[in-house]
């Protein structure tokens, strides 16, 4: 650790399980401070899950590509994080309209959720932001017991069932349909995600118009959104901290608080934050249909605590 780091990150580890599903369309990202190389002179870290639906394709493509363009964008550089962020998920559904326009059509059909956080360990710094239904966990942990407290959820589910959604959507030239009891967007049980182009522009438009465009014709929006929900907090340096990322298939099946302490308990046995992680996706998909399972485990530590 850096004197001039603000906090440490003395331990992160991932787990993944299938589930009952017939293929594990989930992926993560964990890129340590010193390894997430940018033009800043600060040391950054960065971790994501995606949640892929309909293929891999776009969470495949998330975990190989969105750290880079977030890396390249300018404000980065600047310290404007929340403006990096979402000039990255719109570079890299740009990538994926190409890959659409001249290799195949699978980005139309093929979309992945969002969780991620970038952490200034420099600064002590955690931006988080997330589309769709993955979420993160925030909790400060006891120096003496260990025990966590103050546990906060710093994503918001992104659901078209939502009224703020329906408004958005109805904005946009879009429609809310009811599935097996189940709001969605077309297939779709979430309004914002990356990929899922057959429900963006300009696809959504070409699809509609057969390629033609008429002057008559109302110019519609994204029904499904990749404006994502994005939160920026300063961590203290004399506090110790978990942060937990999740897909659906794990915070689906336990509440926030029974997480976090699920996960503590297993700190406490001095077991390491990967196979914490594993522990977590495993209990997860015990069950019958149960969904993919993906968790990152982030302990860290102010300098002064």
């Amino acid at each position: 650790m850096s004197a001039s780091d603000a906090i440490l990150i003395f331990d992160a580890g991932a787990g993944e399980a299938q589930g009952s599903r017939d293929s594990q369309l989930d992926r993560h990202v964990l890129i340590q401070p010193g390894q997430f190389h940018t033009k800043t002179e600060d040391t950054l870290a960065y971790f994501a899950i995606y949640d892929g639906h309909g293929s891999s394709l776009v969470a495949d493509h998330a975990k190989e590509n969105l750290h880079h363009l977030l890396a390249q964008r300018p404000e980065l550089k600047e310290g404007e994080y929340v403006a990096a962020i979402k000039g990255a998920l719109m570079d890299e559904d740009a990538l994926l309209l190409e890959s659409f326009k001249y290799e195949s059509a699978e980005p139309a059909t093929s979309g992945s959720t969002v969780a991620m956080c970038l952490i200034n360990v420099t600064r002590g710094e955690l931006v988080v932001s997330n589309l769709g239904d993955s979420h993160v966990i925030l909790a400060e942990r006891d120096p003496n017991t260990e025990t966590s407290y103050h546990v906060r959820r710093l994503t918001e589910a992104h659901k078209p069932g939502k009224p703020e959604e329906q408004v958005r959507i109805n904005e946009a030239g879009g429609t809310v349909n009811m599935r097996s009891g189940v709001p969605r967007i077309g297939s779709l049980n979430m309004s914002r995600a990356l990929g899922d182009l057959q429900y963006k522009r300009p696809v959504s438009g070409i699809q509609e118009g057969g390629g033609s465009s008429s002057s008559s014709r109302p110019i519609r929006g994204d029904f499904l959104s990749n404006d994502p929900y994005t939160s920026r907090r300063t961590l203290g340096t004399d506090r110790r901290y978990l942060l937990v990322i999740a897909s659906d298939g794990v915070t689906d099946r336990t509440d926030d608080a029974t997480l976090i302490q699920h996960v503590m308990k297993l700190t406490m046995r001095g077991m390491r934050a990967r196979d914490i992680a594993q522990d977590v996706v495993t209990k997860a998909t015990s069950r019958q249909k149960s969904d993919n399972a993906s968790c990152i485990v982030v302990m860290i530590d102010g300098q002064r605590s």
